[in-house]
């Protein structure tokens, strides 16, 4: 079983979130699309705004985008991303 902190510091996994049924395998293409543009994601929660993607520049920079899909939030960060 994992701590605590283990948890909290776990980054966002693609096949977790296929496997929960939060994503589907079609969404890859904007995860990569992120990873290209040189984002990573950070968070990806449901919260009671929606689904709430929290992804992070190399350089520095944040960002946050809530929709009521995930697909529709992962599709809105990945083109809103520069």
């Amino acid at each position: 079983m994992k701590s605590y902190k283990e948890l909290m510091t776990e980054k966002f996994s693609f096949k977790g979130a296929v496997k929960t049924k939060m994503l589907d395998k079609t969404d890859k293409r904007w995860v990569d699309d992120l990873k290209k543009k040189g984002w990573e994601i950070d968070d990806f929660i449901l919260s009671s705004r929606g689904y709430e993607i929290t992804i992070q520049h190399k350089k520095g920079g944040r960002a946050k985008f809530v929709d009521k899909t995930p697909e529709k939030a992962l599709i809105q960060a990945a083109k809103k991303a520069v």
